[in-house]
């Protein structure tokens, strides 16, 4: 029989640990950071949160400056290829612009083991497919983006 129940943060922590999905708990803020994500080129954050009405997925992309009117210009497209995820920019004077990709798991009346992880699962699966097609766009800011291309030699 299938146990359902309403997942807390000490559950989907055991959930995760079943699942044998790496993971881990910064001192920053209250969310799961996934390790198979967080390690990626272009991925800010990539984090689960316990909230009163589920379970938020939540990854972030950074997007280089010069990309952001054309990511901006394709959000409708990649909003109806990625149907699982509601995906937007995030724009600040404090940072870099982000693309986030979400989902939430509505679980205010419980979910089975079987449904977090097929809900993790596809969520990855989804946001993996956005980032590798964002790094074929040229979307994405990568560390070495911000080091200033070489003094060009003198000419004969």
């Amino acid at each position: 029989m299938l146990t359902v129940v309403t997942p807390d943060a000490e559950q989907v922590t055991r959930w995760l640990e079943q699942a044998n999905i790496q993971h881990y708990i910064c001192d920053q803020c209250h969310g799961l950071h996934l390790s198979e994500l967080q390690g990626r080129e272009g991925v800010v954050d990539a984090r689960l949160f316990v909230e009163e009405d589920g379970v938020l997925f939540s990854t972030e992309l950074e997007v280089r400056p010069a990309a952001l009117f054309t990511v901006q210009a394709d959000l409708t497209r990649l909003n109806m290829e990625y149907p699982s995820l509601k995906l937007f920019l995030d724009v600040n004077d404090d940072s870099m612009p982000r693309l986030v990709a979400c989902d939430l798991l509505l679980g205010r009346r419980g979910v089975t083991f079987e449904q977090f992880l097929y809900f993790v699962q596809a969520t990855l699966d989804a946001t993996v497919q956005l980032l590798e097609d964002s790094q074929q766009a040229d979307w994405l800011f990568w560390p070495d983006d911000d080091v200033p291309p070489a003094e060009p030699g003198s000419l004969h």
